[in-house]
This record gives C-alpha cells, structure tokens and sequence, in this order.
C-alpha cells in the first residue's frame, strides 16, 4: 500500500496550530534557517492572515489516522506573463517519520486537479535540497529562466 492511500488533506483547524508551528519551526531549521528565524510571531501573523484571506491564502494539513504528518501554506496571485491565477506552494513539509512515502507527491496531484481558475502551481526550492529538486521535476515543475530577489522593508 502507497504511503499516501491513507492521508486525508484538510484545512488546517485552531487546534492544530501547535503542531504546525512545529513544523514550520523544523521546515526552516531543516533548511538552514539562522537560529530563531522562524519565529511564533511570523507564524501566529500568517494563521491570522489565514483566517483574514480565505480566497488567497490556505494552511492544508496531511492526516494519517488523526495524526498531523504534514501541511502546506498556499497562495494565489495574478501572473500577467501566463494570463491567469497562479497557485503558490509558499511551504509543504512532510515530517520526517513519513517521507518516500509518496504524500508530497500525491498531495501536488490533487492540486492539479484543483485547477479551478489556476493556470499553473508554482513553488521555490533550494537547488541543495536535490531530493525535493528532483520530486518536483519528476512530477513535471520546471525552472524559470528568471531569478527571484526581494527586498525587505523595514
């Protein structure tokens, strides 16, 4: 049996919130975060935007047998390049206990079969994070040819 046969997607609910800020916390620590990056002000700011943006922002959590293995922060935006809505993978972790399991994998199929109103999904990955790199090559997400820079306001 495929590791993702039993998981259920959800919205994430108020009582999960300890458990993904968790997960967030291990998501950026596991990326190389400077200590106390990912802070529970930024993630407690990003629940509350969760609940203000219903039509733009989504916090899914991965169930197996009522216990929270995963979840992704997803947003939409406008992409005038390709004509329609984008939706953005922000965040997808899979504890470790549950990866090669096939969930992360399953889990973006069902959101291409989301589509909706979405012309394409989109995510960033760290080019060191080869197995995640190639996950999503495998599954047919490609590289754009631009760079994305950021600044921060402060």
């Amino acid at each position: 049996m495929n590791g993702s046969d039993n998981v259920i997607y959800r919205a994430m609910n108020p009582v999960d919130r300890d458990i993904v800020r968790g997960m967030s916390k291990a998501l950026y620590d596991s990326l190389g975060a400077p200590a106390g990056y990912m802070t529970d002000q930024k993630i407690d700011a990003t629940f509350a935007q969760v609940l203000r943006q219903t039509g733009y922002l989504e916090l899914d959590v991965f169930e197996i047998d009522a216990t929270i293995v995963g979840y992704a922060l997803l947003f939409k935006f406008w992409y005038s390049e390709f004509g329609g809505m984008i939706l953005n993978i922000d965040e997808l972790f899979i504890h470790p206990d549950f990866r090669d399991r096939g969930i992360a994998s399953h889990y973006l199929s069902t959101l291409t079969k989301r589509k909706g109103d979405y012309v394409a999904l989109s995510l960033e990955v760290l080019p060191q994070n080869e197995k995640a790199l190639a996950l999503y090559k495998r599954i047919g997400f490609a590289e754009k040819e631009t760079l994305t820079l950021y600044k921060l306001l402060e």
